[in-house]
């Protein structure tokens, strides 16, 4: 045993002292073969740590001795195994180097996962409690080490006796000579929290009383610079906040005041104030309703703004106090409602705009920039006095301020495209004159920002396009940073999809520059030009055409098919999102690609993610059989890998509805592979999943060439056996991800997938599973859906105010109702009678003005289903519909006026004695309103009420009115209304309809000829009509005007 004791020794003595590789490599290689496959390795190794002169040889022999103890313990005889026990207990209080004894101590916590749970070693409690009270400083190190590591592996045995534990930790915690033993206590009490179940009341209250203490062991840790132990005591903190048991309550005010504090001392170290602020932005999202309930958010806003007013480092990946007080803001404006968060900003900001220090204006605009993800809608009315502090910012004559304002520009346009877009004249010349910049990372931004408002600019983007081309081809041949080049190389492929066929004049100098930045490999920066070129060469081809497009395309896929192969996560991305677009340009004749890149895009969903990141926080030189205890810290997750996947996934619902039949021999393993990926950790793959799955149900159905679906259930339409196959296999898929999906983004996206559905194919989709739909629907009404469970739900929140995410899937959840409604029809009243009430809520003052727009929208929708069944709710409706019609919002007053004509043409009951009040609230909507839906709908309305009960209409108060708003500006649906009510005017030969003929005819001319503005059967209906007056009164010149034709 001694020459292997020897041997041994003398190994690891190579591998401590080694300069080169080879050294190691052999050394490993004589350990693996000839001494661990051996169970003698264990008593050798403690042999080692215990006499070995080197305490770099002790500590490999303790990290070695580890990785062993799960393979070759159970080998070892008892008596041996007693002795080890005793032993290692010894070395670990006599050891003088700190690393050793702790390399020891998870030597012991190693063998007492496997001893413990069998009673093997009761004399590791007596030596903890005698270390950790012991007078002696470093055996009370030793004790408290040891307790934390068995802590990793053995928690349940502690769980069972706490009590003596608080009282251990209550004077370790207070530790007057060792600042190890008050840190190493921190970090236990942090382990032992992971194990405080949500009901265990005592050891919650137990707990609380630690958390003083723990704060003051930081403080201290902190005022020394001790950077080490404060960064593993901020991880504790942080790991609390996330824990389902609200140790944090009573203390959390306090504790927001303290990170606060520390994250606004400059004279501490930048890295330390990084973390006390990283604590508050994860506080914003864990605890949301306590920080709401305890009115702090103001108070957070207004310590952070000044901490924006430091200075960033150069590089734009390291963090600092001001980035961070900035992804706070950030996680306050997303989780929090924008009431709580915009009004308390927008003061200091333009405060700060004012100041003459560049620096706060930076902040100014870099917290506007970073709400407005959280507070878009809010903001949306109010953008035009906002615009203008972001075009001073633009034109600002310090760098940092151009840059950040580009940002917010860039923010905006993303979260609010439309209202951006409008203002195109004031901020483009702005932007172009940012182009021109001296520094290029204002250019980079503005071409950023740039890229963003011609994502939505539409045809407007024509009158630039000759300045805006020569502008970002000489900056895409002349940038000095790749990344300029990568966004201006963006901005050109915004610029085609904006302008469309307009893109033509630019196609033949474009394309070559494409072509040249698609076949660059040599390093980071060229394969980061070359995916942004693969995108940009997408949307031209979705611009011009397959036609034009044409002589591209074979040399375009083959170096996409050989990105494919570069060993790149992201250019694969690419390449996925390519194909995805030309076969939507060329249809059916892109199918010959199929064989070629398949096999591809079913590898990625298979893809194994492992992460690039080496844990080594240990010398550890050797490869040895690893070690069962790390490998369940193996957390899979690649970030790089899964955006991949959401590509993949994504392309193969795309190439399918583009290829269909081609791609039949595909589907199966694709719809194995979406599932599959399901239950994915990232939610842009289950967002991939969702949209993939239901373009499979809709391409399949798109292929079967059915006829018209009929509303009802059970179903009275032919469905064709694929479509029901499909059905039976994606619902249930689908329903499965909702029932247990945690993100609102990805349930809305169920919600709107199973709307677009729903309105293509009919109610056959959900005949099987309507009550499972509507109980998750209601779930999401009664704030009980896994999505809306914020991680303190123990506080009550006023409901009244809610985070923009809540609106929108309450909204989308509305707009299923509806949809179901109208697909279900009368047999779906009584879940109507649930939901009626619940969605009516959303119309009260308190309400943003889009959760009031969705509440009557809706309301409106599901009573065009439902039909005569909403009766019973007749008056509630109308009072509700009435009282919207005088909403300060237009969307609002749009969706009352229709909804009040589609109540009184529905309901069995007769409403002509509210004629009068009716009408009233009508009145106002058909002069000056600010868009024309509003008039068109208060038309269909008083058509819809006419039609009812004539004779309950004042006809010469209320026909003037109602011709003079027509021909409808916008919502032609309304004109089958409109026009009906007409007919049945002209055959009760009402006399003021016929001495309007002449300009009702101007009216005809119109609608009939513009394609889009009626349905087939009002349509012929008109030209009956025109027949009949063109008979009746030859005088009206019908035959002889530009509207013979239609006779």
């Amino acid at each position: 045993m001694e020459q292997f004791v020897t041997g041994l020794e003398d190994l690891l003595n190579q591998l401590a002292t080694a300069q080169d590789s080879e050294t190691i490599r052999n050394a490993t290689s004589i350990l693996n073969t000839q001494f661990y496959v051996s169970a003698d390795c264990i008593p050798a190794l403690v042999e080692i740590i215990s006499r070995s002169p080197q305490h770099t040889v002790r500590q490999l022999a303790a990290v070695e001795l580890r990785k062993r103890i799960s393979k070759k313990w159970q080998d070892i005889p008892d008596v041996t195994q007693a002795a080890i026990r005793g032993q290692l207990l010894q070395i670990a209080l006599n050891e003088q180097h700190e690393i050793v004894r702790h390399s020891t101590a998870r030597v012991i916590s190693s063998i007492a996962r496997i001893d413990v749970p069998e009673n093997k070693w009761p004399e590791l409690l007596g030596f903890l409690n005698q270390a950790c009270n012991s007078p002696t400083v470093i055996h009370r190190e030793v004790g408290t080490y040891c307790l934390y590591a068995l802590f990793e592996v053995i928690a349940d045995f502690f769980m069972d006796h706490t009590a003596p534990l608080y009282d251990l930790f209550s004077k370790s915690i207070v530790d007057i000579e060792s600042k190890r033993v008050r840190v190493t206590t921190v970090l236990t009490l942090g382990k032992l929290a992971e194990f405080i179940e949500n009901e265990d009341k005592e050891n919650i209250k137990s707990f609380r009383i630690m958390i003083p203490g723990m704060v003051n062991v930081l403080e201290q840790c902190l005022k020394e610079g001790d950077e080490e132990s404060s960064s593993e005591i901020f991880e504790v903190f942080d790991t609390l906040l996330m824990l389902d048991a609200p140790l944090l309550s009573n203390h959390l005010v306090d504790l927001i005041r303290f990170f606060l504090t520390v994250g606004s001392n400059r004279n501490l170290d930048d890295s330390l104030r990084v973390m006390a602020l990283s604590f508050l932005m994860w506080a914003a999202v864990y605890k949301q309703n306590k920080i709401r309930s305890l009115k702090l958010v103001g108070f957070i806003v207004e310590s952070l703004m000044p901490i924006g007013t430091e200075e960033d480092p150069e590089d734009v990946d390291d963090d600092s106090p001001s980035r961070l007080a900035f992804k706070v803001l950030n996680a306050l404006a997303t989780n929090m409602p924008p009431q709580q968060v915009f009004p308390i900003i927008m003061p200091i900001v333009v405060a700060y705009m004012q100041n003459p220090d560049p620096n706060y204006r930076k902040a100014a605009m870099m917290s506007f920039a970073v709400i407005i993800e959280g507070c878009a809608e809010y903001m949306s009315p109010k953008l035009n006095e906002l615009l203008p502090l972001v075009c001073s910012g633009l034109q600002d004559g310090e760098i940092i301020v151009r840059r950040a304002a580009c940002m917010a520009l860039g923010c905006l346009a993303e979260e609010m495209p439309a209202e951006i877009s409008e203002s195109h004249q004031v901020l483009l010349p702005l932007v172009f004159n940012l182009m021109n910049d001296t520094n290029p990372e204002v250019t980079k931004h503005a071409c950023n920002a740039l890229d963003a408002i011609l994502e939505s600019l539409g045809d407007e983007v024509l009158q630039y396009l000759p300045m805006l081309m020569e502008k970002l081809l000489f900056l895409l041949d002349n940038a000095p940073q790749t990344e300029t080049k990568a966004t201006v190389m963006a901005a050109i492929g915004s610029a085609a999809h904006a302008a469309g066929e307009g893109f033509e004049p630019y196609f033949s100098s474009v394309m070559p520059r494409i072509r040249h930045l698609m076949t660059l490999k040599e390093s980071t920066d060229e394969a980061l030009l070359r995916g942004v070129a693969t995108d940009s060469a997408g949307a031209i081809a979705e611009a011009v055409g397959a036609e034009k497009f044409q002589p591209f395309t074979q040399d375009l896929m083959a170096l996409a098919i050989e990105q494919l192969s570069l060993d790149s996560p992201r250019l694969r991305e690419c390449s996925y999102a390519f194909f995805s677009i030309i076969a939507r340009v060329f249809g059916e004749e892109f199918a010959p690609y199929l064989p070629t890149i398949m096999p591809f895009i079913i590898a990625s969903c298979k893809a194994e993610e492992k992460d690039e990141t080496n844990f080594s926080n240990e010398i550890d030189l050797t490869l040895g059989e690893g070690d069962d205890e790390d490998d369940e810290n193996a957390f899979n997750f690649n970030s790089a890998i899964a955006d991949e996947k959401e590509f993949a996934a994504d392309a193969l619902g795309e190439i399918f509805e583009s290829t269909q039949s081609h791609f039949l021999p595909y589907v199966e393993q694709a719809v194995q592979e979406l599932t599959e990926l399901s239950f994915h950790l990232f939610d842009g793959v289950r967002k991939a999943v969702v949209g993939s799955l239901f373009s499979f149900l809709k391409t399949f159905y798109t292929m079967s060439n059915a006829e018209e679906w009929k509303a009802g259930l059970p179903v009275n339409y032919p469905v064709h056996e694929n479509v029901q196959n499909m059905t039976t296999v994606i619902l249930p898929t689908v329903l499965s991800m909702w029932k247990d999906e945690d993100d609102k983004m990805v349930v809305v996206q169920i919600c709107q997938e199973l709307i677009h559905s729903l309105k293509l194919m009919g109610p056959s989709i959900i005949a099987d599973h309507v009550e499972e739909i509507s109980r998750n629907v209601l779930e999401i009404f009664e704030k009980r859906s896994i999505c809306q469970q914020s991680y303190d739900d123990d506080d009550f929140v006023d409901e009244e105010e809610e985070a923009e995410s809540e609106s929108l899937l309450i909204g989308a959840a509305g707009d299923l109702i509806a949809t179901i409604c109208e697909t279900v029809g009368e047999s779906y009243s009584s879940y109507f009678d649930v939901f009626m009430p619940l969605i009516a809520k959303y119309y009260k003052k308190s309400k943003t003005a889009s959760e009031r727009s969705m509440a009557i929208g809706c309301l409106g929708e599901c009573i065009t289903g439902i039909k005569s069944a909403v009766t019973p709710h007749t008056e509630r409706l109308l009072q509700l519909f009435i009282k919207a019609c005088a909403d300060e919002d237009s969307s609002v007053r749009s969706n009352a006026a229709y909804a009040l004509g589609i109540l009184t043409c529905n309901s069995q009951i007769d409403l002509s004695p509210q004629y009068p009040v009716i009408l009233t609230a009508l009145h106002p909507l058909f002069q000056n309103q600010p868009m024309p839906n509003i008039i068109d709908n208060a038309a269909g309305a008083v058509a819809r009420l006419i039609l009812a009960h004539p004779e309950s209409v004042p006809f010469d108060q209320v026909l003037p009115a109602f011709v003079s708003v027509l021909p409808l500006k916008a919502d032609f649906a309304e004109n089958e209304p409109v026009f009906n009510c007409l007919f049945t005017l002209f055959r009760a030969n009402n006399p003021f309809i016929h001495s309007q003929v002449p300009h009702l005819l101007s009216i005809f001319y119109h609608v009939l000829s513009n394609e889009d503005q009626l349905n087939d059967s009002t349509r012929s209906e008109l030209i009956e009509l025109l027949r009949a007056l063109n008979a009746q009164q030859p005088s009206l010149g019908i035959s002889n005007s530009e509207l013979a034709h239609f006779l």
